[in-house]
């Protein structure tokens, strides 16, 4: 029976990881090509083609401009081709250039001024982010923006913020000289500093203190990212001590918890934080605990003992510890929820991308400045992986990874490298200061180096993946 339950577990899984990634890159390959697609027609330029993905057709169809719209085997992309294209990559067709007549001639990409096609260029990337702003300012106008307050409730000892100073009930007030009102800002301004100096404020009993504090690269082990190192200074938030929900037929579910419970004491010590009582959990050894629980106004005492178990797979750390298996609500003790308007909302989408580029550009430098390694660069196989667990998590989530992942692509191509959209807009820069294009011969050149530098990155992507490819081969033995 447990076989089966396993067998149909990774199948649904399986299922997901499908349809989530065909749902997150198809969104994403049809919104940066309509965004070359919709320019190139205000430029008028002919378009033949527009494909997503790549191989034979599954299916096509002719619209009334002449335009040939494909879906194809192999999802991994697609193209935008034009009337003076030898291939999708857009590499120039000259031969069919010079037999063109003077109609034809008007509708080439390649004779347009080098404004339109930088312009017709740059579209794609650039409706990847507008696409992401749109989805997360939608997301904040639904459900609001929730605030936590920047305030180090929790100090890791031996951390870096152990050894800065840090106090618990500091409530930092600016990092580097901007202002913070947010816990996520520390994280975001942690998460893209390993190894610099960042230079805090804090709010101590109403006096303020700096304090300067290193952050140190961390392994973590989480249900999306997996394995990874993560820059950290080691402080964190109060978690409201609220049992969100109960393990079946777990030591807690057996000893007479109840969802809503708010646990007010364990052993005689107060708890104020969810933290606290998993720590106190983590070091019972296994000893019953005596616990006062806050149940309709009324305190109830409970006695349960921890069991030694093997934490779900959405678990930070999977080794088996102490649990007596009820589940946090999450929520911060100190927080605020605000209600946002739409155009508010699009501010916060744009803010929310911005982060995105600016977190992945510094990602991206400290990997050539050797303050982080090039572990986390994934392809395919971790995007299906985390497309998958995000639409297990919930259709909402998928969408934002959608948005997420539209980002990343819009940025990617926008590396100044050969082939990349990035590339073609260094080699019109060139054009536009010099006065005449690019050599045909160093453009073909700069193609083959620019297609050899993305399979050499796509090939360290796999490598990176293996890991992930190798557990979803465990589950078929």
């Amino acid at each position: 029976m447990e076989i089966i339950t396993q067998f149909t577990d990774n199948l649904s899984f399986a299922l997901l990881v499908i349809a989530g990634f065909l749902f997150a890159l198809t969104i994403v390959v049809f919104v940066h090509e309509m965004g070359h697609f919709l320019v190139a027609r205000w430029c008028g330029v002919t378009v033949t083609t527009f494909s997503i993905g790549f191989g034979k057709e599954i299916g096509a169809f002719v619209d009334k401009h002449g335009t040939r719209w494909r879906f194809a085997w192999i999802p991994l992309g697609g193209y935008v081709k034009f009337l003076d294209d030898e291939n999708a990559a857009s590499v120039p067709d000259r031969a069919a250039i010079e037999q063109m007549d003077d109609v034809q001639r008007q509708g080439a990409f390649q004779l347009k001024p080098v404004w339109q096609r930088a312009a017709v260029v740059a579209a794609g990337p650039l409706a990847n982010f507008l696409f992401a702003i749109l989805i997360f300012g939608a997301f904040f106008w639904w459900t609001g923006q929730n605030l936590v307050a920047p305030r180090a409730d929790y100090i890791q000892p031996g951390s870096p913020a152990a050894e800065a100073g840090f106090k618990a009930g500091d409530l930092v007030q600016s990092i580097g000289g901007r202002a913070i009102d947010d816990f996520k800002q520390i994280d975001q301004t942690v998460w893209t500093s390993p190894g610099r100096t960042l230079d805090f404020v804090v709010d101590r009993d109403g006096k303020q203190i700096s304090l300067q504090v290193v952050p140190e690269l961390i392994e973590r082990n989480d249900y999306i990212a997996g394995k990874h190192r993560r820059p950290t200074i080691g402080i964190r938030y109060a978690v409201e001590p609220i049992v969100a929900g109960l393990t079946t037929g777990g030591p807690a579910a057996v000893a007479g918890f109840e969802p809503g419970d708010r646990v007010i004491s364990m052993n005689g010590k107060p708890i104020n934080d969810f933290n606290q009582l998993q720590e106190i959990v983590g070091q019972s050894d296994g000893q019953k605990l005596d616990i006062t629980v806050l149940r309709d106004g009324r305190e109830i005492p409970l006695t349960v003992t921890p069991k030694m178990t093997t934490p779900g797979e959405k678990a930070s750390d999977p080794t088996p510890r102490p649990l007596i298996g009820v589940l946090s609500t999450g929520r911060p003790v100190h927080w605020t929820h605000v209600n946002v308007g739409p155009i508010e909302a699009v501010g916060l989408g744009a803010e929310q991308t911005w982060t995105i580029i600016t977190g992945t550009l510094s990602y991206v430098g400290d990997i050539f400045t050797n303050r982080q390694s090039a572990e986390q660069i994934g392809g395919v196989i971790r995007i299906a992986d985390a497309a998958g667990k995000f639409a297990s998590i919930g259709f909402a989530y998928l969408v934002q990874f959608t948005a997420f992942i539209s980002v990343s692509i819009g940025l990617i191509n926008l590396f100044p490298i050969p082939i990349l959209d990035g590339g073609h807009l260094v080699f019109y820069a060139i054009e536009a200061v010099t006065g005449r294009p690019v050599k045909e011969e160093i453009q073909e050149f700069s193609f083959r180096v620019g297609l050899a530098l993305i399979l050499m990155l796509m090939m360290l992507g796999f490598y990176n993946d293996l890991g992930i490819l190798a557990q979803w081969f465990s589950w078929l033995g």
